[in-house]
């Protein structure tokens, strides 16, 4: 939390916008590193074969290895993007490109980014969304149960909800 709460005020500070994606089905993105076999689902059995199992080719939801596996996927597209990882906050991702930053933070699957200048957040947002099927969620107005106000004047937060 405290990261976006930095993003939140680095943005406010120079009259940034801030931008949201949602990754589709996140964890059905990534690559097992081993071999993982599972027994056949009920009601999708093959007949006169049950005992047999299936090899994972994908993570799946609820699979211990899905989120690492998602991890290695996006951190691999970011790195090999031009971005850099933070030492310290390893979901935190930092592009300089003459004079230019963009910043993006990744929570679970869901991305947030923002930037000094819109046409590196338009390339990004359009790479992105080409290598991974995602929601284009337009500017943050609501994350991790914080609703986010951008106004030319400043960036309000509130928790209405929990009220």
């Amino acid at each position: 939390m405290d990261t976006i709460r930095i993003i939140l005020s680095t943005a406010a500070q120079y009259g940034w916008n801030i931008f949201q994606l949602d990754v589709k089905s996140a964890f059905l993105h990534g690559d097992l590193k081993e071999e993982i076999f599972v027994q056949q689902p009920i009601g999708f059995e093959k007949k006169g074969k049950e005992e047999k199992v299936y090899k994972l080719r994908k993570a799946l939801y609820g699979l211990k290895q899905a989120p690492r596996a998602w991890y290695n996927k996006i951190e691999t597209y970011f790195t090999s993007n031009g971005f850099e990882r933070c030492f310290c906050e390893h979901t935190l991702f930092t592009k300089s490109q003459g004079g230019n930053i963009l910043i993006a933070s990744l929570y679970v699957d869901d991305l947030i980014y923002t930037g000094n200048d819109e046409s590196m957040c338009d390339d990004f947002r359009s790479s992105v969304m080409s290598e991974f099927e995602m929601s284009d969620l337009g500017r943050m107005k609501y994350f991790l149960g914080i609703e986010i106000l951008q106004h030319t004047h400043g960036i309000f937060v509130c928790q209405r909800k929990y009220v």
